[in-house]
């Protein structure tokens, strides 16, 4: 068993309050071996971290992985890719595949191929009705067996209530959360961005705020009925936020994320018939944009996921009517939040959680998002004060309106079951 030593840290572990400088950590094999050992114990590996900050692996819940049947988009290995240099260690990956994954072979075929991938963690999401077509229930108990960590329809909104409310008791039986895309798309069929002054300048048909509220609206009220967990993905609207934080004073048990995108831009960025801008749901004017941030920061909103989405040029180098919505997210996630807490809109503390522990409570899974000796050597290390571009990923596709973009702060090593999947030049 190799063991590494992790020299000089600023141990940060929001979920346990712990902030320590000038640690040395001792890695043993896939397990934290010490938090606190001796800047000269001897290691296999030793290295000098110069007091960056050592935070929990980032958890991601949000991940079109694209394997099997899309993989001229992405594959699960180069998705692992991607997720490494993003300082992430375990993400989710969306059943938005061809075959869908409504079956215990394509749950194995992930699995599979994410072994073969490397140490990033790969948790499968099982698709909530048989071919996402939401018309029957998918066999979610063998789904859960074979090791479905929650299950959505990914980004389609199940359109038949009373299918969502059978899935969501399932599902509590099972003690998975159901994740939805919330959306009442007779309202927004045939939006292109935000239905907005924006859109009306551009000529373009837009896809109104008032969809995503409705589809919130009925999925909170099946989730009050049934008792069971409701995890709602990609929130991007004011009125959506409000909702969920009035639900959570209610005792629903609800939790919801938010994309990196949905943080930082406005539908201004279509400005100029941008396709690397058309995302789904739309990005929203100011006031929808700095209400999820404060949503975030108060904790109405639970998670930061990257939403990553990625699409071949040939699908966004057309008419932005016809181009694919999705843009890409895995190495971004990470710089875009702590760009808001440059900004002094989020706290650092607050940050760090929406990345790693509350995501990991939303899968149940306990074991991830946290720093403790005899814990996963899931570790990010995080240079807060590098500047630096965004001109190259790791990913198949670089889809994304931020190419090109300058941050400060990224994640310079990344440790997945005691495994460097990542480590920046210096």
């Amino acid at each position: 068993m190799s063991t590494t030593l992790l020299r000089d840290v600023r141990l940060f572990d929001p979920g346990t309050g712990l902030d320590a400088e000038g640690r040395h950590v001792v890695l043993d094999g896939d397990k934290i071996g010490s938090l606190d050992a001796s800047g000269d114990v001897m290691a296999d590996r030793v290295v000098d971290c110069g007091g960056r900050l050592l935070v929990p692996g980032l958890v991601d819940l949000r991940v079109h992985a694209c394997e099997p049947g899309y993989t001229s988009r992405e594959s699960i290995a180069t998705a692992a890719a991607a997720a490494a240099a993003g300082g992430i260690t375990t993400f989710v990956a969306l059943p938005t595949t061809k075959p869908t994954v409504d079956r215990v072979e394509v749950v194995e075929l992930i699995l599979a191929r994410a072994r073969a991938a490397g140490a990033t963690r790969v948790l499968p999401a099982g698709a909530l009705s048989v071919g996402r077509d939401g018309e029957r229930l998918a066999e979610m108990a063998k789904l859960s067996a074979a090791g479905c960590v929650l299950f959505t329809d990914g980004d389609r909104a199940v359109k038949d209530s009373q299918l969502l409310r059978y899935a969501m008791e399932t599902a509590g039986d099972l003690g998975a959360p159901i994740m939805t895309h919330a959306e009442d798309e007779s309202l927004s069929l045939g939006g292109v961005m935000h239905e907005g002054l924006v859109s009306a300048r551009l000529g373009l048909a837009g896809a109104p705020g008032a969809a995503e509220v409705v589809g919130i609206s009925r999925d909170l009220a099946i989730a009050e009925l049934t008792g069971s967990r409701l995890h709602i993905g990609h929130v991007s609207t004011a009125a959506g936020v409000e909702l969920i934080r009035q639900a959570k004073k209610r005792g629903i048990r609800v939790t919801a994320d938010v994309s990196p995108l949905h943080l930082t831009l406005t539908d201004e960025a279509v400005l100029g018939y941008d396709t690397a801008a058309k995302v789904f749901p739309p990005l929203r004017p100011r006031h929808d944009v700095d209400a999820v941030i404060t949503g975030l920061a108060d904790g109405t909103l639970d998670c930061v996921a990257s939403d990553h989405c990625p699409q071949i040029e040939i699908e966004k180098n057309v008419e932005l009517d016809w181009a694919a919505p999705g843009a890409t997210g895995l190495e971004t996630m990470l710089p875009v939040i702590l760009s808001l807490v440059n900004a002094g809109r989020l706290t650092l503390e607050r940050a760090i959680t929406t990345m790693t522990r509350t995501p990991a409570n939303v899968l149940q899974r306990l074991d991830l998002g946290r720093i403790r000796e005899g814990g996963p050597a899931d570790l990010t290390l995080i240079d807060r004060e590098v500047e630096w571009r965004f001109e190259q990923s790791h990913s198949k596709s670089s889809n994304t309106p931020l190419l090109g973009t300058r941050f400060t702060g990224r994640a310079v090593l990344t440790i997945a079951s005691g495994v460097i999947t990542h480590e920046a030049p210096r």
